[in-house]
């Protein structure tokens, strides 16, 4: 439960709410989510409350620079996304003309195979990398599919 209401401030949520009970095993109400009033203290005092910003011009210009760089690789992922739908776009010309089909699982599966390792090399989650590549494979796949059916 500490580790739900700190990642709840973390991101800045509006509030928490948390149960507690005298005697939570003799709660009405589910006894498995209550605390008692003590660990309820507990938990408010451990809890590192954080702000949604800071005033120190350090801080604002060391992180501008940061954003300033994060909006950088953005455009940069945006150009190569670009790129890779003008590549796909002429990988559907090939299918269409060779009477193939856009889905090709072989190639899907080294794809995902080909960025697990990258990616677990530089520290992200297979997760992230297969919700990343589901929604380039899907543009892909709606780009060439308006080839096919054009």
């Amino acid at each position: 439960l500490m580790d739900i209401a700190q990642k709840a401030i973390d991101l800045d949520f509006d509030g928490l709410m948390i149960e507690s009970h005298i005697d939570p095993d003799n709660a009405w109400s589910d006894a498995k989510q209550q605390v008692t009033p003590e660990r309820l203290a507990e938990m408010l005092n451990a809890i590192k409350w954080r702000h949604e910003s800071a005033e120190e011009i350090e801080f604002i210009t060391a992180l501008e620079k940061l954003r300033e760089q994060i909006n950088h690789l953005d455009d940069e992922l945006i150009q190569l996304l670009g790129q890779r739908m003008k590549i796909a776009d002429k990988i559907g010309e090939y299918k269409k003309n060779n009477n193939v089909t856009i889905l090709q699982t072989s190639r899907w599966n080294q794809i995902l195979e080909r960025a697990f390792a990258k990616g677990d090399a530089l520290g992200l989650s297979r997760e992230f990398i297969t919700k990343y590549f589901d929604a380039v494979h899907m543009e892909s796949i709606n780009h060439q599919n308006k080839i096919m059916n054009s």
